[in-house]
């Protein structure tokens, strides 16, 4: 009798450890996965970042091209931005910011992925999108943003955007060569006055 009370312990000790064990595993793989989203987030904006970026558009690229699938790419930088930072202070500029993130999230589907690529700089992968629709998209975008009603401290802050546009496969067949093109439209929207969106 005293060996199968000692046996019915022993196993209900080693049932509550093992459940005790398994409720550790699951808390660790919970945090893993809170970790790594996190490591892909900005945390200002909540959008993906660059990091993410980096890992999520070759992938992009190796399935738009085994669907026959163009893909755009959109990078769209805020204008006079240090300018923002330097007459109403940091806490504005960050304002702003989530203000553009904001309206990415807006026009965006699930479809689409939507980074900041740094500072003031974000990146918009459509899928399946051809050169003149993604140039329309980003139209679209800009002009909303120019007619936004920013209001910080009281007071109103007037900012546009530029942005390049350019177009997997027709004018680079990898990330760095459709990374150059876009960043060389960019470059042009600004020469041409900012508040404008270039193709290639």
């Amino acid at each position: 009798m005293r060996d199968i009370t000692q046996s019915y312990q022993a196993e209900s000790e080693l049932r509550q450890a093992n459940e005790y064990l398994q409720k550790q595993v699951l808390e660790i793989k919970t945090l893993q996965v809170q970790l790594r989203e996190q490591a892909m987030r900005d945390g200002l904006t909540g959008l993906f970042n660059r990091r993410y970026f980096d890992e999520i558009f070759p992938k992009e690229l190796i399935r738009a091209t085994r669907d026959y699938e163009r893909v755009a790419l959109i990078i769209m930088d805020i204008d006079y931005f240090k300018n923002i930072n330097d007459t109403f202070g940091h806490q504005a500029g960050d304002r702003v910011i989530q203000v553009f993130a904001d309206l990415l999230r807006n026009y965006s589907d699930c479809q689409n992925i939507v980074c900041r690529y740094g500072g003031e700089e974000f990146v918009l992968v459509l899928p399946g999108l051809i050169q003149e629709k993604a140039y329309q998209h980003a139209e679209q975008i800009r002009l909303s943003f120019k007619a936004a009603q920013l209001e910080y401290g009281g007071k109103q802050i007037h900012t546009t955007v530029s942005g390049g546009v350019a177009v997997f496969p027709d004018h680079g067949k990898t990330t760095d060569e459709l990374l150059q093109v876009v960043d060389r439209a960019l470059y042009a929207a600004k020469l041409h006055g900012r508040n404008c969106i270039k193709r290639v």
